[in-house]
């Protein structure tokens, strides 16, 4: 089971090291119980900020002096109870969001916006799914949105590949999952194909790195993980990250499979696509990051906290 929320809150506040370089700044975070979003509570709080968690449903019990928890549904009306000055508005919430989440509070002004994408709109680039294509689509015209609406802001986008960890993820912390389960994963073909999984840690750390840094203003980067390896030396090295020996079944009807669930089940979020891709290379380029903001991220599993 994954741990608690307000626990995850704990965790990270008390292993991150404390500063001021964020003092006196307002920063509103959307999606904060999400596991991006929990990371840039954290780690905002631990440089000094001042934090507005935004949040739909699920009330993180953890309370600090700098943070107020904002409940929000960002398909509602506009909100103009909530007032002031918020320097630095961080959306971890899906980006095709972010335009009701910019328009929800009429009466707030922002100076700077940091929010996320996905490389999916690369990985999953030619799929056959409709489900997935629809996706892509979506994704592309909430990137064309965002930077409209956002430019006056300073905004910039981050594009993760393969998120993990906090036990939050639907990446790495859904197959320790399995393995912990069954003891046994399925691959498609030779799973072959290179990944850079990186910690939603990382990402938060990314964020909050940017907010004053103007080389980084108007722009877009993908970001991965500090490692680059394969989807079968990912699985291997987790299995023996929770201390079992790699047990890897190769079952070469799965993917044909998976297609007829998803012609039978369209809404299912399942696809022999997901499977295909186990072969194909995902690596992006991290360089632009690191010369604008020095992004070092960490290796596969290096100091994570996946549970």
């Amino acid at each position: 089971m994954p741990i608690q929320h307000g626990k995850i809150l704990d965790i990270l506040l008390s292993a991150t090291t404390k500063s001021e370089s964020l003092a006196n700044r307002v920063i509103l975070v959307t999606g904060a119980s999400g596991i991006i979003g929990l990371c840039v509570i954290a780690f905002a709080l631990a440089r000094g900020a001042t934090v507005c968690g935004m949040y739909h449903s699920r009330l993180v019990d953890f309370a600090h002096p700098r943070l107020r928890w904002i409940k929000c549904d960002l398909n509602g009306e506009p909100d103009s109870t909530f007032t002031g000055k918020v320097d630095i508005m961080i959306h971890t919430a899906a980006l095709w969001l972010f335009p009701k989440a910019w328009t929800k509070f009429p009466l707030v002004e922002i100076d700077r916006v940091i929010a996320f994408g996905s490389t999916s709109i690369f990985s999953k680039m030619g799929t056959q799914s409709r489900a997935e294509q629809a996706m892509i689509n979506q994704l592309l015209d909430a990137e064309k949105s965002y930077f409209a609406l956002a430019r006056s802001a300073n905004a910039t986008l981050f594009r993760p590949t393969m998120i993990y960890g906090l036990g939050l993820d639907a990446n790495i912390s859904r197959l320790a999952k399995v393995i912990q389960f069954c003891g046994v994963l399925p691959v498609y073909g030779d799973a072959s194909g290179l990944r850079q999984p990186v910690q939603a840690m990382d990402l938060a750390k990314a964020a909050l790195d940017v907010v004053d840094v103007p080389a980084t203003f108007g722009k877009t980067y993908n970001l991965g993980g500090g490692e680059v390896l394969s989807y079968r030396s990912m699985i291997d090295r987790l299995f023996r990250y929770l201390g079992r020996q790699p047990f890897v079944l190769r079952v070469p009807f799965l993917a044909p499979m998976l297609d007829l669930l998803e012609a039978i089940f369209p809404s299912s979020n399942i696809n022999g696509e997901m499977l295909r891709r186990m072969n194909r290379d995902l690596v992006f380029d991290l360089h632009p990051a690191a010369d604008d903001f020095r992004y070092s991220p960490a290796g596969f599993l290096e100091g994570t906290i996946l549970f």
